[in-house]
């Protein structure tokens, strides 16, 4: 059987056939629309990278953008390059001319060379309006120097940092009376707790003894943290002044050994108290921290949690603005510290009532929280100051070189200042 095809027997249009809108169609599609979204992705990609969009481009090629132009104020005083401030790189090295004189006069007085000016760090004295004739002149009082610390010291610490070895030990270390005492603890699944016997309380038994004759201000100083370290924990046990406190951290093994040695050297002794920190989660004070999760009686059970580490203890060393002194547990927690004779220093007493409030004192400040010379040495003209108009003031330090090269150095400057270094147990106060 032959099959024969034809023209005739093909589906749709018989041969190529160009129509009118395809003549225009392809032009449109290939010269225009993908250009166009070539540019789009393209600009899009730039203002993703760079910020600027296309009208910013333009913007900036045609130097068309508003401005804001003011005059520069007239410099008072002759204009040469002399009298500027700001010299030019090898102005110091040009020679200088003799100026000529000018006409009819005098020769003209070279103006001075402005001497290399460091601006002052403290506020400049009050201006005082001149004398009149024959009055005397009275001399402004200079204002007082400003002792906020600096972040850095400029240029860096001049002395290399000290070392714990290079710290004179003392020979003026006492023991303080044998402790723990066996009718001011009481037996509980978290430990020996602290309690009340009668008219004895933790926080004067096992307080070190402190006596001055009239009322100088008194300085409390507290190292904070110890236990974890033992080099930093031996410096402070037998560098330091016996009127120096020092807390220990729930966290720190052998805890009862610490305590041992610190009362041995005739330092009084707090516990550290972990609160949530005020950036938590980003710094976190641990498990034994008491959280803001915590309930009223939640968080007694937790503070006898820590409270049960170790015994011989005036009272406690509370981390400072944690957000738990502003929740309802934090009146319960100082309630119990109360009930069981102990002291409390930290913050987070304002608006307490005075039926939860222990025998206690607001830290003034962290005098290292800067751990320079300069802002450490600041900080405890701050405290000073704080301590001469209030009659006390307590500070938080940590167990660094530097810090206890300037308490050092400090407390030798007491006698003349009319304070005095006391433990803290003498520098608290019943509310």
């Amino acid at each position: 059987m032959k099959l024969s095809l034809s023209a005739a027997d093909r589906i749709g249009p018989n041969g190529p056939s160009i129509s009118g809108t395809s003549l225009w169609l392809s032009p449109l599609v290939y010269w225009i629309v993908v250009p166009l979204t070539l540019a789009c992705v393209a600009g899009a990609g730039w203002y993703i990278v760079t910020g600027d969009s296309p009208l910013d481009v333009l913007d900036d090629l045609t130097q068309n953008s508003s401005r804001i132009v003011m005059p520069m104020p007239a410099r008072p005083g002759a204009e040469s390059p002399e009298g500027s401030l700001l010299q030019p790189p090898g102005a110091a090295k040009e020679s200088t001319a003799a100026p000529e004189a000018p006409a009819g006069g005098k020769p003209a007085v070279p103006d001075e060379k402005l001497p290399n000016i460091s601006l002052p760090t403290t506020t400049p004295p009050t201006e005082t309006t001149p004398p009149a004739a024959g009055q005397a002149r009275t001399e402004s009082l200079p204002q007082p120097p400003v002792i906020s610390p600096p972040a850095i010291p400029p240029g860096g610490d001049p002395l290399p940092p000290p070392t714990f070895p290079q710290l004179p030990a003392r020979a003026d270390l006492k023991a303080l009376t044998a402790a723990p005492a066996n009718d001011l603890l009481r037996n509980s699944g978290n430990g020996p707790l602290p309690v009340v016997s009668g008219s004895r309380e933790p926080r004067t038994v096992y307080a070190r003894p402190f006596t001055v004759e009239g009322n100088a201000p008194r300085v409390g100083v507290v190292v904070t943290g110890l236990g974890l370290s033992r080099e930093s924990t031996e410096a402070a046990i037998s560098k330091l002044p016996p009127n120096v406190s020092l807390s220990f951290s729930p966290y720190a093994s052998n805890l009862d050994n610490w305590v041992k040695r610190a009362r041995g050297s005739g330092h009084e002794v707090l516990l550290d108290l972990p609160l949530e920190p005020p950036n938590f989660p980003v710094h976190d004070a641990g498990p034994l921290a008491i959280s803001t999760k915590d309930g009223p009686a939640d968080a007694v059970a937790h503070l006898q949690i820590i409270l049960g580490k170790t015994t011989s203890y005036v009272g406690v060393a509370a981390a400072l603005r944690s957000p738990v002194s502003s929740r309802e547990q934090w009146a319960p927690m100082l309630h119990d510290l109360k009930t069981r004779g102990l002291l409390f220093v930290g913050d987070g007493l304002s608006g307490v009532a005075a039926a939860d409030t222990p025998v206690s004192l607001t830290v003034s400040q962290v005098a290292d929280e800067t751990p320079f010379r300069a802002a450490i040495d600041a900080e405890l003209g701050r405290l000073l100051t704080t301590a001469q108009r209030d009659g006390a003031a307590i500070t938080y330090v940590s167990a660094r070189p530097v810090t206890f090269e300037r308490l050092l150095v400090w407390f030798d400057t007491f006698p003349k200042k009319g304070v005095v270094l006391a433990p803290v147990s003498a520098v608290v106060r019943p509310h």
